[in-house]
C-alpha cells in the first residue's frame, strides 16, 4: 500500500506543476498583451503628431504663398484668407487633410496682431506661427518674414 500512497503523491505534484507554469504563462502573455498596446497607442500618438506639424507647415506655406506673391498688397489682413480673432489673436484659418491650421502674425514685439482690418500689417508683421490640429494634437511651427 505505501507504493500507490507514494504515486499518488507524485501524480498531484505534477498538477501543482504545471499549474505553476501556466500562472507564469498567463503573466507572460498579459504582460505582452499590455505592451503591445501601450506601443500601439504611442504610434497612434506619434502618427496624429506627425500630421499635426505637416498641417501646420502647410498653413505656414499657404499664407507666406499668398504674402510673397503679392495678392493682398496695400489690402487688410482678412484679404489673405478666413480671418478670425481669438484670445486677442488675429489669425487665418484653414483645413487641410482632416486638420486645420491657424497661422498668427507677430509684430517687431513679438506681440500678435489683435485686428484683421489691419492694412499696414506688412511692415508691421516680422514673423508668423502656424498651429496645426488633427486628431486632438496640436503642433506649431514659427517662421520670421519679411513681407515687405
Amino acid at each position: 500500500m505505501n507504493i500507490s500512497h507514494t504515486t499518488l503523491k507524485q501524480k498531484g505534484s505534477v498538477l501543482v506543476f504545471s499549474l505553476i507554469v501556466l500562472s507564469f504563462l498567463l503573466v507572460a502573455s498579459l504582460s505582452i498583451a499590455t505592451l503591445t498596446i501601450s506601443e500601439t497607442k504611442s504610434s497612434i500618438a506619434l502618427d496624429r503628431s506627425t500630421v499635426a506639424f505637416q498641417i501646420a507647415d502647410s498653413g505656414a506655406e499657404i499664407v507666406l504663398e499668398q504674402i510673397y506673391n503679392n495678392t493682398c498688397n496695400g489690402q487688410r489682413l482678412d484679404c489673405l484668407g478666413t480671418c478670425s480673432i481669438q484670445n486677442g489673436q488675429a489669425g487665418i484659418t484653414g483645413s487641410i487633410n482632416n486638420g486645420t491650421y491657424r497661422v498668427i502674425f507677430y509684430d517687431t514685439n513679438d506681440s500678435p496682431l489683435s485686428s484683421c482690418s489691419i492694412s499696414t500689417w506688412r511692415d508691421d508683421v516680422e514673423s508668423i506661427q502656424s498651429e496645426g490640429n488633427y486628431g486632438n494634437t496640436t503642433r506649431a511651427v514659427k517662421v520670421d518674414i519679411d513681407p515687405v
